[in-house]
């Protein structure tokens, strides 16, 4: 594998309540200048460790630990998301760590504005509680006079208070912007005038970030802090921009899910029973080791009577893919719900440009 395709994938890490974690292949890059940019201010004693000082050796340790901690806060905060959406009736997809936080992909949009609030807020209350925490073991470190762990839990503490506030920003994708487009949809009953006006406030703060960047650069000399806030800038933009772009210019990578599959001797009664009530789809892949085996689809299983589901395996259920049930990412989105329209079970399997499996997309969840 390139090392270009290494940083473009994804790797499932876990399963925290039957929700997949992933990470994102460039986190790596984040996870590793965090590390650095710690020991560095460890091993020099700077403020942002409250002048503390250790070894170097030390210091990597600490920056490895701390980073580790940070990135378990982000989690929690998108966990958070993702317990509410469930008890809002919202399958969740997945949940991804990606270099400029992280997201709970829910399978489908809340269906009333007090859900979308709830889960909204749900990320931003669990940062300020990590916050709080964190300060109170900081107070309590520096009581038995351990600085150096007061300092890990200072900075710890302080990330999670600042992921609190920026998030309540009230621009789309940000938590605010979710809270603001749950309001202007309950006040005005209108979804797509709320989601414009959302993404419109984050496209604003986006382009604050890129000018505060400028700033840290050439009047702060702070070349860190100016990079980073330049690409979550760019990161803000390009996802709202995401959302406002209209239906005839979106492709499949805007709208396919995650390509979770199902082993092909994996017997229809353990799906059914265990799979089904989690992940509820049109059709579920039937693959092993990267090989696409074949579809099965639930209006194919209605015809299995349940005397047969306890010696049945899903490769005997599955149908075949052909040409007619294959898009790449790339294509459009339009030409794409044609097609799916076509092949009668509306559902495709979603590849990249070099045949590899990266997704699919189906009519369940989806107003097409």
């Amino acid at each position: 594998m390139s090392l270009f395709g290494f940083f473009n994938r994804k790797f499932q890490v876990a399963r925290v309540r039957a929700i997949p974690v992933r990470i994102d292949g460039r986190w790596f890059i984040i996870f590793a200048l965090s590390v650095y940019v710690l020991a560095i201010n460890f091993t020099r004693g700077t403020t942002t460790t409250r002048l503390v000082r250790v070894d170097e050796p030390l210091a990597w340790a600490i920056g490895v630990a701390t980073t580790v901690a940070l990135f378990l806060s982000i989690f929690g905060h998108e966990l958070a998301h993702a317990l509410v959406a469930r008890a809002e009736g919202i399958e969740i997809e997945e949940i991804v760590l990606h270099p400029f936080g992280g997201l709970a992909r829910l399978r489908r949009e809340p269906e009333d504005p007090g859900a979308e609030f709830r889960i909204a807020l749900a990320g931003p209350a669990s940062s300020f509680v990590f916050a709080l925490v964190a300060f109170g073991a900081m107070t309590l470190a520096a009581t038995a006079k351990f600085y150096v762990a007061a300092a890990a839990f200072f900075i710890v503490g302080w990330w999670n208070l600042l992921i609190a506030v920026f998030n309540l920003l009230p621009g789309y994708p940000l938590d605010g912007g979710r809270i603001l487009r749950a309001f202007l949809w309950h006040r005005t009953g209108r979804l797509r005038e709320a989601t414009r006006t959302a993404c419109l406030g984050g496209q604003i703060i986006a382009a604050l970030l890129v000018v505060f960047g400028l700033y840290f650069y050439f009047r702060l000399g702070d070349p860190f802090m100016a990079l980073w806030s330049g690409l979550v800038g760019l990161f803000l933009w390009d996802a709202a921009r995401a959302v406002l772009r209209p239906a005839s210019e979106r492709c499949v990578a805007d709208i396919m899910l995650a390509p979770m599959a199902l082993d092909p001797d994996l017997l229809i009664s353990h799906f059914i029973n265990n799979i089904l009530p989690l992940h509820q789809r049109t059709v579920y892949l039937i693959a092993r080791d990267g090989r696409l085996y074949g579809l099965l689809s639930l209006e194919d299983l209605s015809r299995l009577t349940p005397d047969k589901w306890y010696r049945t395996r899903v490769a005997e259920a599955m149908r075949p893919v052909n040409k007619d049930l294959i898009v790449e990412a790339s294509m459009p989105l339009r030409s794409a719900i044609e097609k799916m329209k076509r092949n009668g079970l509306r559902a495709l399997v979603v590849v990249d440009e070099k045949g590899t499996l990266i997704g699919l997309i189906d009519a369940l969840g989806h107003k097409f």
